[in-house]
This record gives C-alpha cells, structure tokens and sequence, in this order.
C-alpha cells in the first residue's frame, strides 16, 4: 500500500512541476486515454479481490480499454459527432459499478473481523 501511495504522491508531483505542451486538439484523445487506464486499474483491482488475475488479463485490458476509446473518439472526430461521449459514459459505469463492488468486499470483510 506504501508503494501506491508513493507513486501517487511522485506522479502528481511530476504532474504539477513539468511543464508538457500538447496540442489542443488532441483534448479528446487524452482525456479519454485517462479514463481507459483508470478503468484498467478499477477493473484490475476488482479481478485481484474476486479472482485470479494474471498479467495477460491486465494487458488484454488496457489494450481493449485503449482502442475502444480511441476508436470512438477517432470515428467521433471524423463524423464531427461527439461519439466518444459513449466511451465516457461507458467507462464512468463501469468504474462506478467495480468500486460499488470494491467497496462491499471491504465493508463485508471490515464487518467480519469486528
């Protein structure tokens, strides 16, 4: 736990002290590239209490998360619609529903031991 909370710490840290230029046109791609990984790793978390998570999982994971999300943000730009409101809409559920989850693993197990 130490360690995430390090890298945590170290990330927003870099996060604020670089200064990284980026085109203003690749918004979407960005943001909807951080919230692929941040499905990712509510998704690897969930596996990890439930069952067996292997790291072909985690990378079939990422992957697929990654190329739904840039495929409908590209086909999103290419119609001039905002497609890729589907892949937000899609990920926030599914964040929302694994830390749902999450959350009664660890009030079921915090229950138990009292």
């Amino acid at each position: 736990m130490i360690y995430v909370a390090a890298g945590l710490i170290l990330g927003i840290v870099a996060g604020l002290n670089l200064n990284l230029v980026y085109n203003p046109n690749y918004i979407v791609y960005i943001s909807l590239a951080i919230l692929a990984i941040l499905n990712t790793i509510i998704n690897i978390l969930h596996e990890n209490k439930t069952s067996e998570l292997t790291i072909t999982k985690s990378i079939a994971f990422l992957s697929t998360d990654l190329l739904y999300a840039l495929f409908l943000g590209f086909v999103g730009e290419q119609l001039g619609l905002p497609i890729y409101l589907a892949a937000v809409f899609a990920f926030g559920n599914n964040i929302y529903k694994k830390l749902r989850i999450l959350v009664d693993i660890y009030l079921e197990k915090y229950s138990n031991n009292k």
